[in-house]
This record gives C-alpha cells, structure tokens and sequence, in this order.
C-alpha cells in the first residue's frame, strides 16, 4: 500500500489579516477592570474586578476556591481549632492571622483555599467523603474583603456541584448562609461572590472565547508575594517567550522556543518601572490558541494606574495543523464537529498514543494505536460533554500532531 508522507509547513489561513495589528486595552485607572482578550476576535469582555471576593470552580471534578488577592482580598487559615469554634472566634483570638494563603499564578487549578491541600482525599478546605462523594469542610478561614471588611467563612460542603458556606462577622454579626449551584455555570471556569454584597457575580466569557486575560494577581516577587498587573493565558493556551531579540517585530521563529502550559507564562515582567513603566522592546511572545493558530505578541506601551492602558501589537503567523515530517504517520477525523460517534483513520508505521483532551487540560480518553498501513477506529461520544477537544498523537513522550475536535 502506498504510504502517505504529510510535509511540516505553517498554513497560512484564508479569512486571517495576516498583517500586524496595533490593539489596545484598558483595564481603567487604578486596574479597576478586568479584560478576556481572544487572539483571533480581540477583546471579548471587559468586566469590573473590584466587586468580588471569592471565586469558585465550576467544574464537576474540582473543588478550587480562589481569592480575589490581585485586587486586596486575603486570606488566613483558622489554626487554634476545628470547626466547632466558629462562635468564639474573634479579632482578639490570639495568633488568629495565620497562614496567609494566595493563589496559584501558575495554574487555575490551586486557589488560595487549596493551599492546605495534603495529600489523598484532603482538598485543602475539606475532606471528601467515599460513602456521600461530597467534599465536607473542615476548616474556618479569616478573610478581609476588598472593601477592607474582616470575616470567618466556612466553606461547609461541596454536594453535586453545589457549594454551601457562612460566613460572619468576625464578632458573630451578620451571618449568612448561603450556596451557589456551581454546576449551573459549566460554561464558565469560575462563578464569583461578593461577601459584603452577599451576591453572586457571572462575570467571565465561556471558556472557549478567550485566550488570554489582563488582570491583577499575585506573584512571587524578590520572594515575596506581591500584586502586579500581567497576563494569565487560559487553560489549554500555550504560550513560548523569545527574549533579547534585535527586531521582534519581524520574528517569526517560534520553533525555538518552548511552549509552555503554565498561566502565568507571559505574566508582567515585560514591563519595569523607573519613574515610569518601560516596556522591554526586544521580547515578543508567541501564543498557540484552541485551533493550533500561532499569534505573536508584542507589547508597545503600559501607562500604570493612571490609566490603566496597555498597548501591544498581534499577527497571525501561521498554523501547526500538520504531522511533523520526521514521522510517517497519517491521520483523519471525522466528522468534526460530531454529536454521537467519531471515526479515526491512521497510518503508523510505530506504536503511538491517541489521547483526546478536553478544555480544561483534563485527559478524558487514551489508546494505543499500533503499528499498520491502515486501520479505522470508531469512538462513541455519550460520555463526552459538548465543547472543544484536543486530539494529540504521542510518540515516545512527545506530541507530534494536534488537531481540535468539536462536540455538538
């Protein structure tokens, strides 16, 4: 049987401006906002950041509770004692600010609440339980709002993707109870709460319609925490850095540097401050989105608090839908989109994994497809969740074809 040999080569796409674009962005006087830009679209959202104080996961298979550290919330783990002193706690508890606890800047998977995490079924804020499959809480936190207002907050359960909590006054004032169907919002990766306002907040785009997004957060600096203003790439968002280079703005060799999986992979050091933000003019970024579309970044000019303006410069510089050449493998999805099956048609001249991820970076299904001229496989889709999918082919620990798969 005739061999099937695919040439590595970026393909450029019809529809794209493939010129470079100035763009701009505000995140307001004093970073106020928060702004979901998309590679392909630009900017999708730009959304308040200063009316929420914790955020919670959505996701079915996750228990992470963020903090909204970038903008002045922090939080502090009760120690002295377990859940059963919620009414004695207070502000003259001795030793009571214990444990400052952040967010991951390089995963949106760790929160501030998951710090604690151990190890098993310990997930940092509670326990799950093998007979119910609810996560039951253990812990009381000291948290101060935004707006500077102390409260203890026990987060007292996770059941169906529901969440349930109090939180008070630290001198036992102003109890609430209350709970977010987190599941009701599986479109988004985080739905947010105001404890002062007692108020839930939807307030981000669905997951697939950003790339990367402008905001505050907290960060190692110098060794220690400290908030700074960057970028966060979304999960599933590859980006790779190229430094001193001579003219970024006619650099496309992004083959020579890393694609990184971490957030915070762009994050703020592309700018330092000497009386005034100086942005670093030989550096750019190059970002690979959901479609395998490769976008360069530059940045061009950050105007600090004052305003909050942020400009930088995109191009589209091709596509990495193709088989690497060194390999001789083939192969075809189809259809995609699907709704309830999905056939794969390869040809492998070696052993290679067949691993499909969906877009929270989760693996969700695995084969080995070995060694033949031809062959054709069907994957029934009933378990699969509509949305969009990453197909990879692995050979020998590394990924040497890509494509996005659809479900509708």
């Amino acid at each position: 049987m005739k061999k099937n040999y695919t040439i590595f080569a970026f393909i450029f796409t019809i529809g794209f401006n493939l010129q470079s674009q100035n763009q701009n962005i505000s995140m307001n006087s004093g970073y106020t906002n928060q702004s979901f830009y998309s590679m392909q679209n630009g900017e999708v959202l730009n959304v308040a950041n200063d009316n929420w104080d914790i955020a919670f996961s959505t996701d079915a298979f996750s228990s992470t509770i963020r903090i909204n550290d970038g903008k002045g919330a922090q939080l502090y783990t009760y120690h002295l004692g377990d859940t059963s002193d919620w009414d004695i706690i207070n502000m003259s508890t001795p030793n009571i600010l214990y444990n400052p606890m952040y967010n991951s800047d390089i995963t949106w998977e760790i929160g501030a609440f998951d710090i604690n995490t151990t190890s098993g079924f310990d997930y940092g804020w509670g326990v799950y339980n093998l007979v119910t499959h609810h996560i039951v809480g253990d812990s009381i936190f000291l948290i101060q709002t935004i707006n500077g207002n102390w409260k203890k907050l026990w987060i007292k359960s996770k059941q169906s993707g529901e969440y349930f909590f109090k939180y008070a006054n630290l001198d036992g004032t102003g109890l609430v109870n209350a709970s977010i169907q987190a599941s009701n919002y599986s479109d988004k990766r985080f739905i947010y709460y105001s404890l002062d306002q007692d108020l839930v907040t939807d307030r981000e785009p669905s997951l697939s319609e950003w790339d990367i997004t402008f905001t505050k957060y907290i960060t190692p600096v110098q060794g220690m925490p400290y908030p700074v203003t960057g970028v966060l790439s979304n999960v599933g968002i590859q980006t790779a850095k190229a430094i001193n280079i001579t003219d970024p703005f006619n650099y496309t060799d992004f083959s020579s540097h890393p694609f990184l999986d971490d957030i915070n992979s762009i994050g703020y050091d592309w700018k330092t401050y000497q009386g005034s933000y100086i942005v670093d003019n030989n550096r750019c970024y190059f970002i690979k989105d959901y479609t395998n579309n490769i976008w360069r970044i530059i940045f061009t000019d950050f105007e600090g608090t004052i305003s909050g303006n942020i400009e930088f410069n995109t191009e589209f510089i091709g596509s990495m839908n193709s088989l690497n050449n060194e390999t001789d493998n083939n192969l075809k999805i189809y259809p995609n989109p699907a709704s309830s099956n999905v056939n794969i048609i390869y040809e492998t001249n070696r052993d290679v994994k067949f691993k499909i991820h969906d877009i929270r970076g989760r693996e969700v299904f695995e084969m080995l497809l070995q060694s033949h001229d031809l062959s054709s496989i069907n994957i029934p889709l009933y378990n699969f969740n509509k949305g969009i999918y990453t197909v990879s082919i692995i050979d020998n620990d590394k990924i040497i074809y890509t494509e996005k798969l659809i479900i509708n």
